[in-house]
């Protein structure tokens, strides 16, 4: 809908924004409309493709993951070792840094 505000629409199955539980069943829906403007508090977007110059604050530098994976196969598949080697000694844990204290990683169970 080309509006930015929001308007009621009769969907019916196979529209987005709505599941018919019945055969033939519509349904009169509140959406919105797909112009942008600053009525939007939160805009959700994927960068699809990097053009020439970088965006500061965004795609100038990196964020390293914040944990890494639990599964013993999985951190296997992520450092590439074999079945002998200590998947313990690879595991990623997260430092947690308290007021005024140096950072602790977490005890594990």
């Amino acid at each position: 809908i080309l509006t930015n505000g929001r308007a009621r629409l009769l969907l019916k199955k196979g529209q987005s924004c709505f599941r018919a539980r019945r055969k033939g069943e519509r349904k009169r829906k509140s959406v919105r409309g797909c112009i942008v403007d600053s009525n939007l508090s939160v805009l959700n977007l994927i960068i699809v493709k990097k053009g020439e110059q970088e965006i500061p604050g965004l795609t100038d530098k990196t964020q390293p993951r914040r944990l890494g994976p639990k599964r013993a196969s999985k951190i296997r598949k992520l450092f590439n070792l074999s079945k002998d080697d200590d998947v313990r000694q690879y595991v990623i844990r997260r430092t947690i840094a308290k007021d005024g204290d140096e950072q602790k990683n977490p005890r594990t169970k």
